[in-house]
């Protein structure tokens, strides 16, 4: 049970190091709500992962938002590919951000919210750049 331990602790001690240079940009793409909230969490798991949960509710708008943007602006043909690529993304997303809830207790829970809402924001920022390609 203790190398079990040590493993979940070393591979989300990996998993903030590698993603502390992603979470700095995407910080800049948060709402200024959402960085009060977690300031006003203390640290509480619960009210850190409904800070991340009403965060989400906006990276995911503006994502469907951006996502239709880029739609409207293409061929029917890159219309198709990019459609192919953000379900492959979606797939992706999940399938990496829930292996982080898979290594148990509430640092799980809050270290695979925050996946989910750094890709989105970070895929959100992605279409809007493609805009007026």
């Amino acid at each position: 049970m203790q190398k079990i331990y040590q493993l979940v602790t070393f591979v989300l001690c990996v998993f903030l190091a590698l993603t502390a240079a992603a979470q700095s940009s995407a910080d800049d793409e948060y709402s200024a709500r959402y960085s009060k909230c977690m300031d006003a969490s203390g640290g509480v798991t619960v009210n850190m992962l409904n800070c991340i949960a009403d965060e989400m509710v906006v990276q995911d708008a503006r994502l469907n938002t951006a996502y239709s943007d880029a739609r409207s602006e293409l061929s029917e043909e890159r219309r198709e590919a990019l459609l192919a690529a953000q379900r492959l993304w979606i797939n992706y997303r999940d399938a990496n951000c829930n292996f982080y809830a898979t290594a148990g207790g509430t640092l799980a829970q809050v270290v695979s919210n925050e996946c989910f809402l750094r890709e989105t924001t970070q895929r959100a920022t992605e279409l809007e750049s493609m805009l007026g390609w």
